[in-house]
């Protein structure tokens, strides 16, 4: 994460992660990891046999597109066919039309945000009457200033078309399951077949009579 402010905001950042602590730096990577899945729940996932998957994971989001096929991309994208061959789905080549067609992307996106300081008036609210004086209802008066910050988020997207049963009235294709995969630790090759696994442990409705 990339972190531009003022110096006055510096300051004020500086005295007050003196006495707080955040409590997403005491998660584990594990314990980041966050996966969302969606089915639509009137598909009878029994009637596919066969899949294929895209040869390059897509690229998408404000900092670019296109295709990306590295050391950690080709180990997602195999690791995705090993957990459908375990439901049951025979892998064949897009040519022997497949029943579904899965595609793998990574979202990359960044966001420049902007933060006023203080954040809240409402400590101007509860002091104002404390010293006395006849100042109750009284609040602070802040000088002006803000902070901005970079984030930038990247993380696996995975989704699942019929092709076996294409809306030719609409002309479009449906997508039957979809899962986004968010968290830290998802591009790292020690640990990404576990995350893979985990989304599809997450989805054994998916699951086939073979």
């Amino acid at each position: 994460m990339t972190i531009k402010t003022t110096l006055l905001a510096i300051l004020l950042g500086a005295s007050l992660m003196a006495c707080t602590k955040d409590p997403l730096s005491d998660l584990s990577v594990e314990d980041s990891q966050v996966f969302i899945t969606n089915r639509n729940k009137t598909v009878n996932f029994d009637q596919y046999k066969t899949f294929s998957i895209v040869d390059s994971v897509i690229v998408l989001g404000n900092r670019g597109s296109g295709t990306s096929l590295s050391d950690v991309d080709i180990q997602v994208l195999n690791r995705v066919i090993a957990n459908m061959q375990q439901l049951g789905y025979k892998y064949v080549n897009p040519k022997e039309n497949p029943d579904l067609g899965i595609n793998v992307a990574q979202i990359r996106n960044s966001y420049l945000n902007v933060v006023s300081q203080p954040v809240s008036p409402y400590l101007g609210n509860y002091w104002g009457g404390f010293y006395g004086g006849g100042y109750g209802g009284y609040g602070y008066g802040y000088p002006s200033y803000y902070s901005y910050y970079q984030v930038n988020e990247n993380y696996w997207y995975l989704e699942m078309i019929d092709f076996k049963n294409p809306d030719r009235a609409n002309q479009k294709l449906n997508v039957v399951w979809n899962a986004e995969i968010r968290g830290s630790g998802l591009f790292d090759t020690q640990g990404v077949s576990s995350v893979i696994d985990s989304v599809f442990s997450q989805s054994d409705y998916l699951g086939i009579s073979k």
